[in-house]
């Protein structure tokens, strides 16, 4: 029988060696905004001034999506110019989340703010569609329903945040959450194939957000449970990677000390921009709440997330 020469095993153990930390090295990314927020085309089409017009779910007085096109943008108590509603706007009831991707088709679902009879409990796992060139509302997909509805919680869908960089859409839902069991999801879903690729099971988050900060790409979150804010790392497809560790949180921080996440974001710099509200888990969603703004910046001698006090 021939022998192999030691100096070809060597070689061999070093290769797969070098292989296995190589597939074992944790992935890192450049810095991203994460910002691709497309025009949506069908604005102009009607009319309206894309500098200046906005949609919103908010008007306590008309049901569903509105179009609004204001006198001083970003000025919340400016005069509305003018308003547009399609008629397939008011299919899906009362509406929460809004988000734009980046064609410029917009995102949003149910939520039942003034009563459950335009918002059937069955339907408030349904994702709808505004097509940007068209403007028609249609159903996008429907997330899966719980197995024991609960009348006590006609709430399902109440987050979105969109990955660019993978074309993934992560949604929350509540939908079967009780006082004291927390059974809502986050859902990560490719929205070309209207399909769930990943999900994390017995989380109600209420406010989520997404950074490349400290070279990875992950999703924050915090719940309408506790202060805290968890973290998980998204690998390049846009699935969780390992679990939720929780980073940093809001108690004691601000003027209530008590804030729960209701959205988060990411500035040009890389910090994080954590909005708080004052909420308690009672399943009732606030409607207008005072935000308090807390930024957090990322120390990468202390590898942590640290409180700004004074931005």
């Amino acid at each position: 029988m021939k022998r192999i020469a030691p100096i070809f095993i060597l070689i061999a153990v070093v290769c797969i060696a070098a292989l296995v930390l190589q597939s074992c090295k944790e992935e890192v990314v450049d810095f991203d905004a994460n910002n691709c927020k497309g025009n949506t085309a069908f604005i102009q089409k009607m009319g309206f001034d894309g500098q200046s017009s906005f949609f919103t779910t908010t008007d306590q007085k008309i049901m569903g999506l509105v179009l609004k096109q204001s006198e001083q943008p970003g000025n919340p108590n400016a005069r509305i110019v003018k308003s547009f509603q399609h008629p397939s706007w008011k299919k899906g009831g009362w509406l929460a989340p809004i988000l734009i991707d980046e064609g410029g088709n917009i995102f949003t679902s149910p939520a039942p703010f003034i009563n459950i009879l335009d918002n059937p409990i069955s339907n408030n796992n349904t994702i709808y569609r505004v097509d940007a060139a068209s403007g028609e509302m249609q159903e996008f997909m429907h997330l899966p329903l719980q197995d024991s509805i609960n009348p006590q919680n006609p709430y399902g869908i109440i987050g979105m945040v969109y990955l660019c960089e993978t074309n993934t859409l992560y949604v929350s839902s509540v939908a079967g959450s009780r006082l004291h069991q927390e059974n809502g999801h986050i859902y990560a879903i490719d929205i070309k194939n209207k399909k769930i690729i990943d999900q994390l099971d017995h989380v109600d988050a209420m406010g989520m957000g997404i950074s490349y900060g400290a070279g990875k790409r992950q999703l924050f979150f915090g719940t309408g449970r506790s202060s805290d804010v968890q973290v998980i790392t998204l690998d390049a497809s846009g699935k969780f990677s390992g679990k939720p560790q929780t980073t940093f949180t809001l108690q004691n921080l601000g003027p209530r000390g008590d804030d729960k996440v209701r959205r988060i974001k990411t500035d040009n710099n890389g910090n994080l921009l954590v909005y708080g509200i004052e909420f308690n888990f009672n399943l009732i969603a606030p409607r207008e709440k005072q935000e308090m703004l807390y930024r957090f910046i990322y120390d990468e001698s202390e590898k942590q997330w640290i409180y700004q006090q004074n931005p």
